[in-house]
């Protein structure tokens, strides 16, 4: 006698050792409507080696009861589209890992950089409270002499007071990177007018592959939206000067 078969989507899976739920859907003539209907069936299904996945298309067929609600065993995995949505699935939280690695990283870089800061500060006032003392005639110059040459060789410094900045700080570069956006504004039109003539076609060429995008498929306008946006970034240089 022929085993029953049927071909269906698995929807659910894992939540039973070496079972799978596999939803088959089958076409009846309703009499009240007196048209063909569209009916599914949910179906526990023996999977003995564990392989189906969410998404997989399988071909089922009659087995030996093993449970009151199980007699189907997968019979073949027709199209294992489930099995593509685990390796995404898993691709996804491999590349989500990357990226909080790659925060901690940057927030324990900050950090350090933070404290580094924090002692240069707290070495610069004291190189300066030792120079104002190195003039009273009850110091001792010799060792405040190696105390603010010791300071000064840590840091570079070859004068105190330096005319030259010593102490690199983000609210410096917050402004310096303010005044970069605001120049570039002011001149936004003949930036963008250079970067579209067929003379920088190469330094254009150049930025677009860099933010991976195809010059031949994108239209003129789309390609000046893409360089308004990356000349408006302080952080990239324009290959021409202002």
């Amino acid at each position: 006698m022929a085993r029953q078969n049927f071909v269906g989507l698995v929807v659910s899976q894992g939540k039973m050792n070496k079972t799978v739920k596999v939803r088959v859907q089958t076409k009846a003539y309703d009499k009240r409507v007196h048209k063909e209907v569209i009916q599914r069936k949910d179906y526990l299904v023996h999977d003995e080696g564990n392989l189906c996945k969410e998404g997989d298309i399988v071909r089922i067929e009659t087995i030996p009861k093993i449970s009151a609600r199980k007699y189907f065993a997968i019979a073949e995995i027709k199209v294992n589209k489930g099995q593509q949505f685990a390796l995404y699935e898993t691709l996804a939280k491999q590349k989500v890992a990357q990226e909080e690695q790659l925060k901690i990283t940057e927030y324990l870089q900050k950090k350090q950089d933070f404290e580094a800061t924090i002692e240069k500060v707290e070495d610069l006032k004291n190189l300066d409270r030792i120079s104002k003392s190195i003039q009273s005639p009850e110091a001792d110059k010799q060792a405040l002499l190696d105390q603010i040459n010791e300071i000064k060789q840590k840091y570079g410094i070859t004068s105190w007071p330096s005319p030259e900045p010593v102490l690199k700080l983000e609210v410096n570069e917050a402004a310096k990177d303010l005044s970069v956006v605001e120049n570039r504004i002011a001149h936004i039109k003949q930036i963008l007018d250079k970067f579209m003539s067929s003379e920088f076609a190469a330094q254009r060429l150049e930025v677009l592959t860099s933010l991976n995008k195809n010059a031949e498929e994108l239209q003129p306008h789309t390609v000046k939206n893409i360089l308004r946006k990356y000349v408006l970034d302080p952080r990239n240089e324009v290959p021409f000067t202002l």
